[in-house]
């Protein structure tokens, strides 16, 4: 798993190496799998989460330790100042008739020992393996879906720019527009084949078509900052986006597909996990009733003596001993049986949420199956009326050159085909949402 995270995490790292954070070179140009994959190196909940299934990870060989000999080492040295008093029975010497005190020991006491305890069987300890090893798969999941929010969200940002910037186009197409006919305008005023208030209406078109740009440029900037918080990426960075929207659709989307396959959804995964882990906490109650078994030895000497004299090897007294322990529960206040009697609520509480997720995805998948039919409708209509608008608006520039058109007539053709305009982007961007969310109700973004 760490070797998969360190290799994933390779090429996002070095684009941004290389590109994004050069002194000498602060522009990033991106196609939308680029973004992506740049995004999911950067945003800092992602890296949050890979450090989370590395700790659950450390927990999981923590544990595993258990199992393995537990050897420890000590080594004591005792200076008795006075020796501990000892009270003989009566009879014990010289068939005495009271207790006899009497002094054992040497004022210097030195003892070395090695411990070492071996589990024979731990159901704690068993317990916890698997309870690790769930709340790692869970870790898992939980990655998956701050990577599918992270995808979402750098989607849904480069696609709001490259609409901003399509419409930074239109837009300043129709303020040359608008001029050119300002122009004709003030000079057939000049002539008198033209009355002042049109020529006043000219000039609050090409006004309110310059206030138009001003608004596509700013809500452009404020989309560029959307995108680079979400791929977290220097704000000064010049950033350029090499896809187009019309490119981004993606035919083989449209398709109908019936079946649903809610399991490949990451809120069902979670779910599915958090049960498992539930069942596992009930079974971990559950072995609790059962004894702790484990094996222990010990090695020691003992150096003895009324003088400090360590290393006189007459003086050292070795022992050893080995043992089995076990540890029987027998009454606990009934703490075991409620704890789980509570992890068995908790599985029916996940039963019912996979139920209830079942049930919402199912929704969602034919909601948004037929959202993106409808705006992939709507988007082959808007096309039709875009290209006959641009058609239109061409024979009447032409009548209009030829003098057998008003410029009037020629600015509602105008205003015609901003509309037409307007409506083919917006049903560019619809499809593209449609299709994002599609892909996400199936679990296949």
């Amino acid at each position: 798993m760490n070797a998969f995270i360190k290799n994933s995490l390779i090429i996002p790292f070095c684009l941004i190496s290389l590109l994004t954070f050069s002194q000498s070179d602060t522009s990033l140009s991106l196609s939308l799998q680029q973004a992506i994959d740049v995004g999911l190196g950067q945003r800092f909940d992602i890296k949050n989460q890979e450090l989370a299934i590395q700790i659950s990870e450390s927990n999981r060989l923590q544990t595993l330790s258990k199992n393995l000999p537990q050897i420890n080492a000590s080594i004591d040295f005792r200076y008795n100042a006075i020796l501990a008093t000892n009270l003989l029975p009566p009879g014990a010497i010289n068939n005495s008739t009271d207790y006899t005190p009497v002094k054992f020991g040497t004022p210097y006491n030195t003892l070395t020992s090695v411990t070492a305890t071996q589990n024979i069987f731990n159901a704690s300890v068993a317990g916890d393996k698997l309870t690790n090893n769930a709340q790692k798969e869970y870790d898992i999941i939980s990655l998956e879906k701050y990577k599918i929010d992270a995808k979402t969200a750098i989607t849904q940002g480069y696609y709001q720019v490259l609409l901003n910037e399509e419409q930074i186009k239109l837009t300043s197409d129709n303020v040359k527009t608008a001029e050119t006919i300002l122009k004709q305008g003030e000079s057939e005023y000049k002539n008198g084949t033209l009355l002042q208030t049109d020529l006043l209406r000219y000039k609050l078109d090409v006004a309110n078509a310059q206030n138009q740009l001003i608004t596509a440029k700013q809500n452009h900037e404020n989309s560029l900052l959307i995108l680079k918080t979400a791929l977290v990426i220097p704000f000064s960075s010049n950033l350029y986006l090499t896809d187009s929207l019309v490119n981004l659709i993606s035919n083989e989307n449209q398709e109908v597909k019936t079946e649903t396959n809610p399991e490949q959804r990451y809120e069902y995964k979670m779910e599915s996990s958090l049960l498992r882990l539930n069942e596992i906490q009930t079974k971990k109650v559950n072995r609790s009733y059962l004894p702790s078994v484990y094996l222990y030895g010990n090695a020691s000497l003992q150096n003895q003596n009324k003088e400090l004299t360590l290393f006189n090897t007459n003086t050292w007294y070795p022992f050893v001993y080995v043992g089995i322990h076990a540890d029987i529960p027998i009454f606990d206040g009934f703490q075991k049986s409620r704890t789980s009697t509570g992890y068995k609520l908790k599985t029916l509480q996940n039963k019912n949420n996979l139920a209830k997720l079942n049930y919402e995805i199912q929704s969602e998948t034919i909601n948004t199956r037929n959202q993106l039919s409808s705006s992939f409708n709507q988007y082959q209509q808007a096309k039709e009326n875009y290209n006959l608008a641009q058609s239109i608006m061409k024979l009447d520039q032409d009548r209009y050159k030829q003098g057998t058109l008003t410029a009037s007539a020629l600015k509602n053709t105008e205003y015609s085909l901003q509309s037409a305009q307007n409506n083919y982007l917006t049903s560019i961007y619809n499809v593209l949402v449609a299709q994002l969310n599609y892909k996400k109700a199936l679990g296949q973004l």
